[in-house]
């Protein structure tokens, strides 16, 4: 019988998946995309509504980071049928990824590169309007 207690899991798996190494295009990492296309435009935040397929702003959208969103979208149903859930109770699904633009430091195993902190952070609402939140901060190597 699926339970919505699991969405807790699904909303750090999706996170966890969605900004690892998995997430990789015809010719860069999907983070390592978006972290550029932040710094080219200035805009720091992704958001993703994962339901509606719809993300914004438009300027961080190019044809890969779109490719991408739509192909992990399509599987969120999969992932919760798959954690022991149903997307009957899925009432929303949205991410954000918000990179700090201003803060950038040298990786300290190969100063050559730099660490761009950034913070993912998806939030499930269920058929009785219980939140399932999950905030993943990590780097992005650049």
């Amino acid at each position: 019988m699926p339970s919505r207690k699991t969405l807790q899991s699904v909303s750090h798996n999706f996170a966890r998946s969605f900004t690892s190494l998995v997430n990789y295009m015809e010719t860069d990492y999907f983070l390592d995309l978006l972290l550029k296309k932040m710094r080219q435009t200035g805009r720091n935040c992704l958001e993703v509504d994962v339901l509606k397929n719809e993300a914004t702003p438009k300027e961080l959208i190019t044809t890969e980071i779109e490719a991408s969103i739509r192909s992990w979208n399509k599987w969120f149903p999969e992932l919760v049928k798959n954690n022991g859930s149903s997307m009957d109770f899925v009432i929303s699904a949205k991410m954000t990824i918000t990179f700090d633009l201003s803060m950038g430091r040298p990786y300290a195993k190969d100063p050559r590169y730099t660490e761009s902190p950034f913070i993912c952070a998806i939030n499930i609402r269920d058929d009785r309007g219980k939140e399932y939140r999950h905030e993943h901060k990590d780097v992005v190597l650049s």
